[in-house]
């Protein structure tokens, strides 16, 4: 594991996530103490756990993904008002 001051790590604090990103661990240091270690991330356990599901066959994948964008809001010209009582009016 590499040793950085945070000196160090804030000058090339780029460099050293691309370096962690390709799975380097790196302890940051302070005054030559250990402060903190920077490890790559792991994927989080709940989607370890949906591809688990998936490939035992108990979940099903989405069969379509998402639009990218919400459908656009119709555009209606008028009283709200009216609408609104009629509905409350026909629920009693």
């Amino acid at each position: 594991m590499r040793e950085i001051g945070v000196r160090e790590l804030k000058q090339s604090l780029s460099e050293t996530l691309h370096a962690v990103g390709h799975g380097e661990q790196v302890r940051v240091t302070l005054h030559g103490r250990p402060l903190a270690d920077i490890v790559p991330a792991r994927r989080s356990s709940d989607e370890d756990r949906l591809r688990e599901l998936v490939a035992s066959g108990r979940l099903a994948p989405p069969s379509r993904t998402l639009p990218a964008q919400p459908p656009p809001l119709a555009r209606w010209r008028g009283v709200a008002t009216p609408v609104v009582l009629g509905e409350r009016d026909g629920e009693h």
